[in-house]
């Protein structure tokens, strides 16, 4: 018998949307009883605009999005998990330590997506340790993973596995993790309407059991989720694909709680720019009943 058919869509093809990928290549949906079918929706934005528009069921994306729509009254959206989305600040080779940076420009796209919300946090974080950093607005034409750091449009950039991996093996150091501010695992995730919630409670209840079981597997096969990452993402590269895995596995929670307090911080970055995220309450971007459940079940402890 076929399973309950829809569409997950995922962001971009970098290394966030492993899990969603993994799951849907391991057969997990499947087993579940559902038949899912992802989906790559050019963006954070593309994402947003698939879940209300009704084009995708459930989405992948970082918070910045789903944030500023639900604060500007244009999506009723919440987290239903946490996902990956680690960070790096990543600097040209001539620069060894992070106090180097004093007098560097640091890029950012200037789409108002986490990128430039990590670009101006991490600006503030220097200038309290006295590194003074400005930014630097790319081009996005011709721009791609640590390009801008080669041709001198910056020397520093926000970035994410593997194109973090690639510009380190190019010599590229990372001079900032952003685990140090607890926004690994944080800033993102699998997302969905209220009213999909509200009306279908069963069908997200099989859809976040399936993503978690592929998170473990995610985790705990190595070959398959390197292959897995090469596939989908177009890595020609294993040695980047396994540093992709092997930097993100360490601290890859069992359990993918939405995280409020780093949605809370991304509010307050916000605020700046849009001022009614300052008094928005990050709970209520959230709805982590479901993980909780699995939580309590030990559901996860089963799959030894």
């Amino acid at each position: 018998m076929a399973g309950e058919s829809l569409i997950a869509g995922y962001a971009t093809i970098g290394q966030g949307a492993g899990p969603l990928i993994v799951t849907e290549r391991a057969g997990i949906f499947a087993r579940h009883g559902l038949e899912v079918a992802t989906r790559l929706m050019g963006g954070a934005k593309g994402v947003v605009k698939g879940l209300m528009d009704g084009e995708i069921l459930f989405g992948n994306l970082a918070a910045p999005a789903l944030l500023r729509a639900g604060v500007e009254g244009k999506a009723d959206l919440v987290f239903l998990t946490g996902g990956i989305n680690q960070q790096f600040l990543v600097a040209r080779p001539r620069f060894r330590r992070r106090g180097e940076l004093d007098g560097a420009r640091i890029g950012f796209l200037g789409d108002g997506g986490l990128n430039d919300l990590l670009v101006r946090f991490i600006i503030e974080q220097l200038q309290t340790q006295g590194i003074r950093a400005s930014a630097a607005q790319l081009s996005r034409e011709g721009q791609r993973g640590a390009a801008p750091l080669f041709d001198g449009a910056c020397d520093a950039l926000v970035m994410t596995p593997p194109e973090a991996v690639e510009a380190k093996i190019a010599g590229c150091p990372f001079l900032v993790d952003f685990a140090e501010f607890g926004f690994n695992y944080a800033l993102g995730g699998i997302a969905a309407r209220r009213r999909t919630i509200a009306e279908s409670p069963g069908l997200v209840r099989r859809f976040v059991s399936a993503y978690v079981e592929g998170m473990h597997r995610y985790r705990s096969d190595r070959d398959f989720t390197v292959r897995v990452q090469q596939e989908y993402s177009g890595i020609t590269d294993r040695e980047v694909a396994e540093g992709t895995y092997d930097l993100t596995c360490p601290g890859m929670p069992e359990l993918p709680y939405p995280v409020v307090e780093a949605l809370g911080e991304a509010l307050k970055m916000m605020s700046r720019d849009l001022p009614a995220a300052a008094t928005a309450d990050p709970r209520t971007f959230i709805d982590d009943r479901f993980v909780r459940e699995l939580d309590e079940s030990g559901f996860v402890r089963s799959l030894g």
